[in-house]
């Protein structure tokens, strides 16, 4: 038994030498990418200001402000399976706590390059420290993503340090670089793995109330804004915190589905399910928070806030509102529950029932339910063709996975968290966007806001950084934690 543990961890330490030709091609169209982004950068938006994207008067917050509102909620996910590990002793999560942390950390750089994006001049970042004044919400917001990632990147380093030994040790040419790593921490007794082991601990509950006020602050910039219907509301902290939390455990899942084929990890297919019915667990909460904020604003029929989200609902955003509602929330749980095929159409009749009943109680035009939107329009692609494209692809794949008599296996538990990711997507776009929009707004008619294509590049740049910096890291030391008893046997 000891010498097959011995093997077992000489052959996941070794495994980060050898690199195929699948990996090159990753990290080189990676690489292509990321460079296409910095050249959009440094040749447009650099040197030209923040004229070449869309933002405008009055909607001057466009995807830039999207993505960082969306990797500081998806940073939670890795926060939150770590605790679960550390503070509260889960052991059947400990094989994905690493990726969790890895992604944490990557996330929260990610919204630091995303705001930063947003700057006219970044190189004045420092203003806000030298000048910021501390009753405002985005000074507040800055101290706590400091504190927050300065707690996730001794968690990563703390889980991670005995490794990094073992690593130092079996690999002789990157001896250098894992001591570096360690910060030259090298001891392995007994009394240093057992002073890690409080101090992670102790990390852990931490970064739980450090999470709680991250995702609250960055909610308030927004919610304390009281002249923009939409997001002046007491609701928009907890909406935030929920979402935050359901966004990153869904993207943790789809990392770990991901990487147990692409890299051969020893996660055991329980792992992946437990994942996905604590997921399963969370929807309904997140949509609890969505209906209760509907409701409030509806029911009350107050005219601004009513004018947002008719927007949302039945405008230029219902698409993106629709595919929250129906592919990001309710069929990934559906997929989640796995219930039995009768059921499903059960459902779907008494859904399309209170759908038709809803548009004829509240008159709502049903072209209003697939519009397009204004972006689609400035690229110069017909409306028709978008609408069918959306649809068609946005429901045929979860259709089949949902009817199909397959179990529920840990791609399919995959897929429906990628829908979640991209449900939580379109919801910071809706939360974000039609509040600015210059029609319910008392400005003269504007352009309105249409993300450029140097925005997107920019934006595809920086998602394939964050992307190449998994992978990288993938290759550097394990993303299984390797147990005791393999360390022990070696």
């Amino acid at each position: 038994m000891a010498m097959a543990k011995a093997l077992i961890f000489r052959e996941t330490i070794h495994r980060l030498e050898r690199i195929g030709l699948g990996y090159v091609l990753l990290l080189l169209g990676l690489v292509g990418l990321v460079g296409w982004g910095a050249s959009s950068y440094l040749s447009q938006q650099w040197t030209r200001g923040l004229w070449v994207t869309g933002m405008n008067t009055p909607a001057y917050w466009g995807i830039y402000i999207v993505n960082f509102v969306l990797f500081i909620g998806l940073s939670a996910g890795g926060i939150l399976v770590a605790a679960l590990v550390h503070a509260v002793g889960i052991e059947r999560f400990r094989p994905v706590a690493r990726i969790a942390e890895i992604l944490a950390i990557s996330c929260l750089v990610l919204a630091t390059v995303f705001i930063m994006l947003d700057l006219g001049r970044p190189e004045r970042f420092f203003h806000l420290l030298l000048y910021g004044r501390m009753s405002s919400p985005l000074v507040w917001d800055v101290i706590v993503i400091n504190v927050y990632l300065a707690i996730s990147m001794a968690l990563g380093y703390f889980s991670t340090r005995a490794d990094l030994i073992h690593c130092m040790r079996e690999l002789p040419r990157r001896r250098w670089l894992y001591r570096m790593l360690s910060l030259g921490y090298t001891d392995l007794s007994p009394q240093a793995l057992e002073r890690d082991h409080r101090i992670l601990r102790t990390l852990a509950f931490a970064a739980i109330p450090a999470a709680i006020g991250l995702h609250s602050v960055t909610a308030w910039i927004f919610g304390l804004v009281k002249a923009r219907p939409g997001w002046h509301s007491a609701l928009i902290a907890p909406l935030f915190v929920v979402s935050a939390i359901v966004s990153g455990l869904a993207l943790v899942i789809v990392a770990v589905v991901v990487s147990r084929r692409a890299f051969r990890l020893p996660i055991a297919d329980h792992v992946v399910k437990d994942l996905g019915l604590l997921l399963a667990f969370l929807i309904p909460v997140l949509g609890y928070f969505l209906f209760a904020e509907l409701l409030t604003v509806v029911y009350a029929r107050e005219p601004a806030p009513l004018a947002v989200f008719r927007e949302m609902m039945v405008g230029s955003y219902a698409p993106i509102f629709w595919f929250n509602l129906l592919l990001g929330l309710l069929l990934p749980l559906l997929v989640l529950m796995n219930p039995p095929r009768r059921v499903v159409l059960a459902g779907s009749a008494v859904a399309t029932g209170v759908v038709a009943i809803a548009v004829t109680r509240f008159e709502i035009p049903l072209a209003g339910l697939l519009p397009f939107l204004p972006t689609q329009v400035a690229l110069g692609i017909p409306p028709t063709a978008i609408v069918a494209v959306f649809w068609a692809f946005g429901l045929a794949l979860p259709l089949l996975l949902l009817v199909s008599p397959k179990g529920l296996t840990p791609a399919r538990i995959g897929i429906a968290a990628a829908l979640v990711v991209l449900g939580v997507v379109a919801e910071r776009t809706n939360i974000v966007l039609p509040p600015l929009l210059e029609r319910l707004m008392p400005y003269p008619a504007g352009p309105g806001y249409f993300p450029t294509l140097v925005e997107i590049s920019i934006v595809v740049g920086t998602y394939a950084l964050g992307v190449l910096a998994f992978a990288f890291l993938a290759k550097l030391f394990p993303l299984v934690e390797l147990s005791h008893e393999e360390r022990e046997a070696a």
